[in-house]
């Protein structure tokens, strides 16, 4: 059963009431009503700060179209095209014309973000840069040019600024022998928060000392009408090749992309394929988790071809993937030694989702966007049971009671985490689960591991 603070509880169930005349005698009959239904989606820049459920759900299934309402409407206000000043904020918000006109690689609300390397990248005696001050360049990538991508991830986990001797994770080979490429960023309450004030030299958390001192971490929350908390957007792309691919189907930039062979920064043409967001709630203290796919990533909803698969069944994959680089931190494969990883959705999408996303889809009109999927939205249900793992705390019941508790994975973002067995060491195969394990930093992975 659901126990929010402010918007879940039981409530009595609808009856209708069926009469009908036999021999002269009202028999009355009664049938279970529909569970709610979620709000009619509709196209806004303005990014929703609540989850407004109706008491008539009571289970976590009922529930779940309605977190999956707020993921899509999440994702379309973070992808809506970005106002040219401030940092962050929609362009013209109120007006869906101003999405559903916008040519591929318009700058979105999210790609404003500040990039996690702001924080953590430069020498620990020097101050991360102002939120409203341009990116700094990146050592490796100084050839950028201003306001460009700069790719430096070849996991979800682990950047080569980073990696010394062992990674998070493992890189990932798409069909024409690229690696894909990882970007974590920050909007302004999360990004202000860890950076701390200037005046105030024992709140910057991208210390550890600082850091050590403060856990466990409670970042800002979102509330309504307008205060907007802590939210992290974890992006996963794709070089494109011109003659291979067709760019229309994913949202593309040109950025300055990494490569750890020539160990130089060259423009690449790249697709989104995968995407995270989490944003913490006041009345969600473990955050909301949503992740999503654009839809030629595996096979399930396409015909193909696809970009992690080769639409055959060899090589047979076992957990949800079949050839696996290796890692040589800090550098990779030649292109010549690669072979594309076999890529399948070990976890299905749930039958509720995949009906809202075709809903979604036709909102999207002709835009880039159609061709994207939610793929999850996982949640506390009992948000004010919480315990970090330090203090004696068990999942999923002392992470506010998680659902799904397992089984919640990106196949671009978790390849390599998508069965029980695989995710053991990570801490179980689904968002919440893994980031439990950082619970004293907020759940967060790249603060507890990359702070100087």
């Amino acid at each position: 059963m659901i126990r929010s603070r402010m918007i879940l509880g039981l409530g009595a169930a609808l009856v209708a009431v069926l009469a009908t005349s036999v021999l002269g005698r009202q028999d009355v009959q009664t049938a279970p009503a529909a569970p709610p239904q979620p709000p009619a989606p509709v196209l806004s820049g303005n990014l929703p700060l609540t989850v407004n459920i109706p008491s008539g759900v009571s289970t976590p299934e009922q529930a779940r179209p309605f977190f999956d309402s707020f993921s899509w409407q999440e994702f379309i206000a973070l992808s809506w095209p970005a106002a040219k000043s401030p940092r962050g904020t929609p362009n013209q918000p109120n007006d869906p014309n101003t999405f559903l006109n916008a040519a591929n690689g318009t700058q979105v609300v999210w790609g404003t973000y500040k990039p996690d390397y702001e924080l953590f990248s430069l020498p620990a005696s020097q101050r991360p840069s102002d939120w409203n001050a341009a990116n700094a360049p990146v050592g490796l990538c100084k050839n950028a040019q201003p306001g460009q991508k700069i790719f430096v991830r070849y996991s979800k986990g682990d950047s080569v600024l980073e990696i010394q001797n062992q990674a998070f994770s493992y890189p990932l080979i798409d069909q024409n022998k690229n690696y894909a490429v990882y970007e974590i960023a920050f909007n302004q309450a999360q990004y202000n928060f860890i950076r701390g004030a200037d005046s105030d030299s024992t709140s910057w958390l991208y210390l550890v000392k600082n850091l050590a001192a403060k856990e466990p971490v409670m970042m800002p929350a979102s509330s309504a009408p307008a205060n907007q908390g802590a939210l992290m957007v974890k992006a996963a792309w794709r070089i494109l090749d011109p003659k291979k691919d067709k760019a229309s189907r994913f949202y593309t930039v040109t950025a300055a992309v990494y490569d750890p062979q020539t160990q130089k920064c060259a423009p690449q043409k790249v697709g989104l394929v995968g995407f995270h967001v989490v944003q913490k709630l006041a009345a969600f203290q473990e955050w909301i988790w949503s992740t999503f796919e654009q839809v030629d990533n595996v096979p399930g909803v396409t015909p193909g071809p696809y970009s992690f698969n080769n639409g055959t069944a060899k090589p047979e994959t076992v957990g949800g993937y079949a050839d696996r680089p290796p890692f040589q931190a800090p550098k990779l494969q030649p292109k010549s030694q690669r072979k594309p990883v076999q890529v399948i959705r070990f976890n299905a999408i749930p039958d509720s989702t995949a009906a809202l996303n075709k809903t979604y889809q036709a909102l999207m009109g002709k835009t880039v966007w159609q061709y994207y999927q939610l793929v999850f939205t996982q949640w506390p249900t009992n948000p004010s049971q919480f315990k970090t793992m330090e203090a004696g705390g068990i999942y999923p019941q002392d992470s506010g009671a998680a659902f799904p508790v397992n089984g919640v994975t990106n196949a671009v973002m978790e390849t390599y985490f998508q069965s029980p067995t695989d995710a053991a060491g990570a801490g179980g195969n689904s968002c919440m689960s893994c980031h439990y394990r950082a619970g004293q930093a907020d759940y967060s992975w790249t603060l507890l591991r990359d702070a100087h």
